[in-house]
């Protein structure tokens, strides 16, 4: 089950109401649950998504057409999708990652301690990409490549990628 834990801005942007809200439970796919947050660089919003377990995150554009309840999880299987393959992770990892986020839902945020790193996560892409001369000029794969291969404290000074490559190999089913 995906649970996409939402802040204020996010179900105030796709107008989720509390009706359309569920109590997000623990989540027993690899990459747990997820927050998602928006924000803007310059004048261009992004949905910044950060997975609760690992802290892998992506920033994806939000692009001229509004991001509905039904879009935005699509966007995100989509990114999470092509970061996994840019990350070189093989498809039958991919497809474990992804396989849980079949069935989603709408959750509040629940983690001071999730939504401290997110801010964080946030001051980092707006930062690089500022430092790397704006939108225009920067690589935004790049950074968010460069951003998830920064040591976390709360992760024991892992990375996002360190935790995410672990806990995709755990998953491995044995071969016979």
């Amino acid at each position: 089950m995906l649970y996409l834990k939402c802040t204020g801005e996010v179900q105030k942007a796709l107008r989720l109401g509390k009706e359309n809200l569920s109590e997000a439970e623990a989540s027993t796919s690899p990459l747990g649950s997820w927050y998602v947050h928006r924000f803007a660089i310059g004048r261009t919003r992004f949905f910044l998504f950060m997975s609760e377990a690992t802290l892998l995150s992506f920033v994806l554009y939000q692009g001229k057409k509004a991001v509905s309840a039904t879009t935005l999880p699509t966007m995100f299987m989509a990114g999470l999708h092509q970061l996994l393959s840019m990350r070189g992770i093989g498809a039958s990892a991919i497809e474990r990652a992804l396989e849980p986020y079949h069935v989603g839902l709408f959750a509040r945020t629940d983690s001071r301690k999730s939504l401290g790193s997110m801010n964080d996560l946030v001051r980092c892409y707006t930062t690089m990409v500022e430092a790397w001369g704006g939108l225009q000029a920067c690589d935004l794969t790049a950074t968010i490549m460069k951003i998830n291969d920064m040591p976390q404290r709360t992760l024991g000074w892992g990375t996002s990628w360190e935790m995410t490559e672990a806990v995709l190999q755990a998953t491995q089913v044995p071969k016979h």
